[in-house]
């Protein structure tokens, strides 16, 4: 007699993602921004094994990217006690402390900045060629005050660090502290997903206001990977500032079908249109679902969407 064992869909995902050398599925899901499917996975996971330090420090991301101010510590703690070896889960703890320290006082971030020294520390002596390590504590050197670790020349040679690893990574980290002048051709070197997004927002950034060439870059993170939002949200902010009428409601109709859990690019459509209406509509459209992780919230869109129902009465005045 044949017996068939139910195995769990998020089950076959995990067991699959332990055989993978660099990344999980989950993992992958986190990097393209679609925390909503990543968090599906997990947390089936973390009902199944809840000591389960990958699971735990996947969840730790998670709950970040959705503006958990408590659990995402918690959780990256509970990872290192359980695994002191990894050093993603050093580096994802210091990710935290990081955060904590945003909303943290004076003293309170000196100590934070210290524990968070400590753990990127930890992370990149377990593994010299954590990119994101190196990442980390590049904008850790370039934000943190003096008197809490920061260097802004130690920051330029950890991106000549990231360039030695990395080496696509490396024309976004130099570019990250290069003068003005030298910036542009940086970022134009990489050809990145993330490289092209950097490129198009360094000419929306009101020191350049090159419409144009943001749009060239954005299709042509577009081309590399059409099932992520950020350069649909860019185009749409784009075309909103053109008031294209009927050719924004069809574009946005096409990036709801290429990423459909994510509706960024409606908020970032209403942030720019001047026709509150149409704004307002858009606006709705963006809370018809939850919201995709390290995207605007629904507190910022009800925010949003006061204002325009201010300027509308204005208007009529």
């Amino acid at each position: 007699m044949e017996i068939k064992i139910a195995i769990p869909l998020a089950s076959i995902l995990w067991a699959a993602s332990l055989g993978w050398a660099q990344q999980t599925p989950a993992e992958r899901l986190i990097e393209a921004g679609h925390w909503k499917r990543a968090r599906v996975i997990v947390e089936a996971r973390i009902r199944e094994a809840p000591d389960d330090p990958l699971a735990l420090f996947l969840l730790s991301q998670i709950r970040n990217a959705f503006g958990d101010h408590a659990a995402p510590l918690q959780l990256a703690e509970r990872a290192v006690a359980l695994n002191r070896g990894v050093a993603k889960y050093h580096r994802q703890l210091a990710e935290v402390l990081g955060v904590t320290a945003q909303h943290a006082n004076a003293i309170q971030q000196f100590f934070l900045a210290h524990r968070f020294q400590k753990e990127i520390d930890t992370a990149l002596a377990l593994d010299p060629h954590d990119v994101q390590a190196l990442r980390d504590l590049l904008e850790f050197y370039l934000l943190a005050p003096g008197i809490a670790g920061g260097d802004p020349r130690k920051a330029i040679s950890t991106a000549e660090r990231i360039a030695a690893v990395d080496g696509a990574e490396g024309p976004l980290a130099k570019a990250r502290v290069a003068p003005p002048a030298e910036t542009e051709g940086l970022l134009r070197q990489a050809s990145s997903y993330r490289a092209r997004i950097a490129l198009a927002r360094f000419y929306l950034a009101p020191a350049h206001g090159n419409p144009g060439a943001a749009e060239s870059a954005a299709k042509a993170a577009l081309e590399l990977d059409g099932g992520r939002a950020e350069a649909y949200a860019i185009l749409a902010g784009i075309y909103a500032d053109r008031a294209s009428g009927n050719d924004l409601d069809g574009f946005l109709a096409e990036a709801r079908r290429a990423v459909p859990d994510d509706l960024a690019p409606y908020y970032r459509a209403a942030e720019h249109l001047r026709d509150a209406a149409r704004a307002e509509r858009y606006l709705r459209a963006y809370l018809a679902q939850e919201p995709e992780g390290n995207e605007p919230t629904e507190a910022d869109a009800a925010r949003l969407l006061d204002r325009l129902r201010t300027k509308g009465a204005g208007s009529e005045r």
